[in-house]
């Protein structure tokens, strides 16, 4: 692979030298405003010197000279289906600086280390915007007089706004990382659309910062060659995928682009490779805009690294495809590989459509790394026809479907289409929503459409329930901590989306919780727990127009709410004379999955072996179990896990991240307990009033049994038994076995005057 580069690693002119002296960004001499907090020695005002190296951009590994040639003499009608890899194609992209040479830097934030990787001083945002001239500033920053220091910048741009204040080593910032994607109705989208808002960060070592004579202002030695200027180059945390395209295939016309296996999350410190432990989305594009003077159209995405290496047995481009037909997998290429897919459709109608597979790498042909600081500079004439795909695995046909897929407590009503009851339209009192917060997703596979997906009170849909009273919301973002941030799309009892390509739209609907009636008394759950369910009925409605008659679709379903059962006064803290202060309620253990051919998540075992009361876990205790659960559920003290689940995953901050167990994912009884619960305040956390569900402890358990009479063989607790094997708070009482049920969750509330 060879990579050709513009930029040499240094400041290299007197020219550039006097330029970035002439510009200095805001210098503030008060250093009264910048706090000691860490500092280890007296604090100076220095000129900083930092630098934007041009980003890298990977060209083809043969027959690029040929493609170009053709390209630029628009002579590429007879060419086969391929796609070049450019440089230089700035001419015709948006660049970094506007046409006055000048980038804007949002949202700096500078941070001084120690040589064992402490902060010196405290974390400095410098200003809310800098600008930089040519790509170079210089800019007046406060730093502790020290020697052997880390330096490291952080630009987040104007769309990242994250308070970093609170980083207190280096090792810590470095695994830092920040969402930018977002869901509008029901597609997925970027925060970041142009090159001024790409975050970029660099770091330098082995430096000195001296005192000028006992002054306010230093200066900085850097450990490096005799001559180096000195400075911080900052680079692109982000990678830039330019396609320049023509679609000329006789008989069909384009119709849309996706972007595949888009890498959601944005990282200070890369993997190597990037796996599927990972989170990945798609990108949609069907507003193709208007064509260059040559006739080729544009399309630009920013997206966060993805890694998926070299594969050496892929020869040429035309080997470089992936795909899955009746479940079996063809094609050397990753699965998680970035790729374009561009679909067209016959002229004659929209009952089939064609696919072009293009995948970004660093080159043309084995490798399939999207990394930061990179420019992917494509170009492709599609002019092959469909039945090339009998030669080229790249292009391939497929039938349109369409469907919407929904497990419900019950189908009403189907007009237009019908239900699917044994795939995508599953129903019945195993998809009951129970007591607890939880999601349910709605998927629609459609084309060409608008959809609608709205919540009523009565089985006709003829009354949408009221956003503020309604106990069933809607959203396109697939958690709640988006969901309640989504200013565009706030949760509301009626959402729609546009569908153009075949795609799948995807809604989420978020229910309460379900433990008091309109009249604030406990629910009679009835015999066996089958009695005081509410409802409400969900409306899916997709419409097509075009020229002549609009067609509409809908599906009608019900889904059913059950009660939580009171089991008696078990619950909350005990007072001086052992007894319960509060009342408990408890949901039902049973799971099931939402989605036709997901398998259901397993309930695993997480701490074989371990006696985590030693570790001050809280599982000794027999009487009350929420801290202990949260103790489990966030695993407080990183104990070794022995577990067939990942690790509870915990952010820079050391957050336990939330919804890492997403169902139907397997997951452990104590998070999936704690997983009930809702981040009410939407800052990505479990905290306080929000902890409401829990695993009991095995009193607790024991007195749920007599409350309200469950069949004693099944059940979770937190508590252990001190056995060298079995951990008793898994499962049961005794057994650390893993199951296909799920755990029993409760809750205190405050002790009823009369039950029911």
């Amino acid at each position: 692979m060879n990579l050709r580069t513009k930029y040499k690693r240094y400041f290299r002119t007197a020219c550039t030298t006097l330029l970035l002296l002439a510009f200095v960004g805001c210098a503030k001499d008060k250093l009264a405003e910048y706090g000691p907090g860490d500092a280890t020695g007296k604090v100076v005002m220095v000129s900083l010197k930092v630098g934007i190296p041009p980003a890298i951009e990977p060209a083809s590994t043969s027959g690029y000279a040929a493609a170009k040639s053709l390209f630029r003499d628009r002579n590429d009608s007879g060419l086969p289906f391929t796609v070049a890899l450019e440089q230089g194609q700035e001419p015709h992209e948006v660049t970094t600086r506007v046409s006055d040479g000048t980038t804007k830097l949002h949202n700096l934030w500078l941070f001084q280390f120690d040589e064992h990787g402490s902060i010196n001083g405290n974390p400095h945002k410098l200003s809310d915007a800098v600008t930089a001239i040519n790509d170079l500033m210089t800019i007046d920053v406060p730093l502790v007089v020290s020697e052997n220091q880390t330096l490291y910048l952080l630009v987040l741009g104007p769309k990242l706004n994250y308070d970093m204040s609170g980083v207190s080593t280096l090792d810590e910032l470095k695994n830092w990382s920040f969402d930018y994607l977002i869901n509008v109705e029901g597609h997925t989208q970027s925060l970041i659309t142009a090159d001024d808002e790409v975050p970029l960060a660099g770091e330098v070592s082995g430096v000195t910062v001296v005192d000028i004579d006992g002054g306010n202002r230093g200066l900085v030695e850097y450990n490096k060659p005799t001559g180096f200027v000195g400075g911080i180059e900052i680079e692109r945390l982000m990678a830039r995928v330019t396609l320049r395209y023509k679609f000329e295939v006789e008989n069909y016309r384009l119709q849309g682009l996706k972007l595949l296996n888009v890498n959601n999350t944005i990282r200070l410190t890369n993997p190597v490779k990037n796996t599927d432990a990972d989170t990945y989305a798609t990108f949609e594009m069907d507003q193709l805009g208007e064509p260059d003077s040559n006739g080729y159209y544009s399309a630009t995405w920013y997206v966060a690294q993805n890694r998926q290496g070299t594969v050496a047995t892929i020869l040429s481009e035309s080997q470089r495809y992936y795909k899955v037909v009746n479940k079996a997998p063809s094609g050397a290429a990753p699965p998680l590989g970035t790729q374009i897919e561009a679909w067209a459709y016959p002229t004659t109608g929209t009952d089939e459509y064609a696919i072009y597979q293009m995948y970004v790498g660093n080159n043309n042909t084995d490798n399939f790394d999207v990394e930061p600081n990179h420019f992917y500079n494509l170009r492709t004439a599609i002019n092959a026809e469909i039945n090339s795909a009998k030669n080229d695995e790249r292009i391939r046909a497929y039938t349109t479907s369409q469907y919407v897929e929904f497990f419900s407590s019950l189908n009403v009503k189907a007009s237009g289409a019908s239900f699917s009851y044994t795939q995508y339209n599953k129903a019945g009192v195993d998809y009951d929503l129970d007591a607890a917060y939880s999601v349910r997703p709605i998927v629609i596979q459609t084309q060409g459409r608008k959809v609608e997906v709205e919540i009523y009170t009565d089985a006709d849909c003829t009354q949408r329930a009221d956003k503020g009273s309604s106990w069933l919301l809607l959203s396109s973002s697939s958690n709640y901590t988006d969901a309640f941030n989504n200013v565009k799309e706030p949760l509301d009892t009626r959402v729609t989306a546009s569908s153009i390509l075949p795609t799948q739209v995807k809604f989420y609907l978020y229910n309460k919780e379900y433990i008091y009636d309109d009249d604030g008394k406990l629910v009679d759950p009835g015999e066996s727990d089958k009695s005081g369910k509410r409802s409400l009925y969900i409306k899916v409605t997709t419409t097509t127009e075009g020229e002549g008659e609009t067609l509409q679709t809908f599906h009608i379903f019900r889904l059913d709410q059950r009660p939580a059962v009171y089991a008696g006064c078990f619950g909350g803290e005990r007072d001086t004379d052992g007894n319960y202060t509060m009342g408990l309620v408890h949901d039902r253990p049973k799971r099931s999955v939402y989605q036709y051919d997901v398998p259901s998540g397993k309930l695993e075992y997480g701490y074989n072996a371990i006696v985590t009361a030693d570790y001050s876990y809280g599982t000794d205790d027999v009487y009350y179990g929420k801290t202990a659960t949260v103790n489990l559920a966030e695993n407080i003290k990183n104990l070794t896990w022995s577990g067939n689940i990942p690790v509870p995953q915990k952010d820079a901050s050391g957050h336990i991240l939330l919804y890492q167990y997403q169902h139907p994912a397997s997951t452990f009884s104590a998070r999936a307990c704690y997983d009930k619960n809702r981040d009410e305040d939407g800052n990505g956390r479990i905290e306080g009033e929000e902890l409401k569900w829990y695993l009991p402890a095995s009193n607790q358990l024991i007195g749920l049994y007599i409350g309200s009479l469950l069949d004693a063989s099944s059940g979770q607790t937190i508590t252990e038994d001190g056995s060298t094997s079995a951990k008793r708070w898994y499962y049961g009482l005794n057994s650390y076995y893993k199951t296909e049920g799920s755990a029993r969750c409760v809750r205190d509330i405050p002790l009823p005057s009369v039950t029911y």
